[in-house]
């Protein structure tokens, strides 16, 4: 591992050369999670955690740490059942991530199973839950900045600030089954998000502007989810990391 730093936000950031993992954000307010242990840390009592979205009726769509995988895996999974399902991690609607102060988000992420028919799989910062499918039909949250991958490969950007909405733009890049990638938004410009994989960037063609209102405030959110029919989908993530200057 070569590892660089650099300046992003007035924040110093050590980076993977090679992966371009960020390994160390030296920021005033961090959330991390590396999914390590057999139990997902789940929101409590005085417990800052996960809320763990599970819709199923018959099928089985409840996230959960893999065992005995190298640094800490979780998996969100849709079957093969014909029904409405969900299977994501959010932070119980804990939104401490300030847009005006310029938060990044990073996760690494293998789509272990491309989306099918109606599934699709969403990751990112978002306002309070809404369910709802993003590439399907806008629905969801009403605040998010994600990454999606809708009935394939092929990722798609998805941003909305309640008045600047941009659906589907492509990235150029398609994911391969049982490989991670590195996703990263940079809100350091709120009037100009900007969406990185494997420190490439992506989707540079369009303006992200969300900066629609002041002081709006997001979390870290992580969606499998299909309307109906039998469509399949698993994502693998090994962390979600979410930094900001406050």
């Amino acid at each position: 591992m070569s590892t660089k730093s650099k300046w992003i936000n007035g924040i110093l950031t050590f980076f993977d050369g090679g992966t371009f993992e960020t390994v160390r954000p030296l920021a005033p307010f961090v959330f991390e999670d590396d999914f390590e242990g057999t139990v997902i840390r789940t929101t409590a009592a005085g417990v800052a955690g996960w809320t763990v979205k599970d819709t199923s009726a018959v099928g089985v769509a409840l996230p959960a740490i893999l065992v005995n995988q190298p640094g800490g895996v979780v998996r969100l999974l849709l079957d093969a059942q014909s029904e409405k399902q969900e299977s994501g991690l959010y932070l119980g609607d804990a939104l401490n991530f300030n847009i005006d102060k310029g938060p990044i988000f990073e996760c690494r992420v293998n789509v272990a199973v491309l989306p099918t028919g109606q599934a699709e799989v969403y990751f990112g910062l978002a306002n309070a839950y809404v369910e709802g499918p993003i590439a399907e039909a806008d629905a969801g949250p009403t605040v998010h900045a994600f990454f999606c991958l809708d009935g394939a490969g092929a990722v798609t950007v998805h941003t909305d600030d309640t008045s600047n909405d941009n659906d589907a733009v492509a990235t150029g890049v398609t994911a391969v089954a049982g490989t991670y990638n590195i996703f990263r938004i940079d809100m350091t410009t709120p009037a100009s998000v900007k969406f990185y994989i494997d420190g490439v960037g992506v989707a540079t063609g369009t303006t992200f502007d969300m900066s629609t209102g002041t002081n709006v405030v997001l979390q870290p959110f992580l969606m499998a989810h299909k309307e109906a029919g039998t469509g399949l989908g698993t994502a693998d993530v090994d962390y979600v990391r979410v930094w900001s200057p406050r």
